[in-house]
């Protein structure tokens, strides 16, 4: 899988991210392994996956611990976004042991040569390619511009994709990133897939992410239906 490479790091750092990916990967494999998996309104999405016709998959910030498990493990070509920051190369790291690979940048730093490098993978229809439109620092639940510009540029559907879980956690982070706990139920949705057809001038952008946000949102409250009250909301 391609990843694209951010600064150089010392020999010393590089030993040190190789144990923590391989060791924090190890540990999250096990951790999401508990959990008691529903895929709902996924066919579509798995027939599309399995055909080989590119797509980009989006999904919130805070819902990103497990959407590795929506991919099926299937042997096919992945990549996703992820920041230049110290943070970013662990991360970067972690999924390349899922099988994802990482193009480095974001709307801050280096996000001209990042989107040249998802629209020439995007030109493969082997090539998928997962976003979190509001990352990788918020704010939480904005569409930023690049997904968009993507889309519209490539040609390729938005499949918005959410998961719910029976119990779970969230951290104080800016995205209030969530937790399941170990063993509860969870429930991955996919959503209809979004077309950007509009001009990628300031109102035709506007226009396209009030459509992806509204996508995203049903999709999150479909998955959240799922859900049963009476055994218990979140911590």
């Amino acid at each position: 899988m391609r990843t694209t490479p951010s600064k150089k790091i010392s020999l010393w750092e590089n030993l040190s991210l190789s144990f923590l990916s391989l060791l924090s990967y190890a540990l999250i494999r096990l951790y999401v392994a508990t959990l008691r998996k529903t895929y709902i309104d996924a066919e579509g999405y798995r027939r599309q996956y399995a055909d080989e016709e590119g797509m980009i998959i989006a999904f919130w910030h805070n819902q990103l611990l497990t959407m590795p498990l929506f991919y099926f493990g299937r042997p096919l070509g992945l990549s996703t976004l992820i920041s230049l920051s110290k943070d970013g190369e662990l991360t970067s790291r972690i999924l390349r042991r899922w099988g994802i690979g990482a193009v480095r940048g974001s709307s801050h730093r280096g996000g001209v040569a990042a989107l040249k490098e998802l629209l020439r993978l995007a030109r493969d229809p082997r090539h998928h390619i997962a976003l979190t439109p509001d990352g990788p620092q918020g704010p939480p639940f904005v569409v930023k511009d690049g997904p968009l510009i993507l889309a519209g540029r490539s040609g390729r559907p938005i499949i918005p994709l959410a998961v719910a879980y029976q119990r779970y956690t969230q951290l104080k982070s800016w995205d209030g990133f969530i937790v399941p706990f170990p063993f509860t139920k969870a429930y991955f949705v996919s959503g209809d897939p979004v077309h950007i057809t509009e001009e990628l001038d300031p109102e035709g952008l506007d226009r396209a992410r009030a459509r992806l946000t509204s996508a995203l949102h049903r999709t999150n409250a479909r998955a959240m239906s799922m859900r049963t009250p009476k055994e218990g909301l979140a911590s």
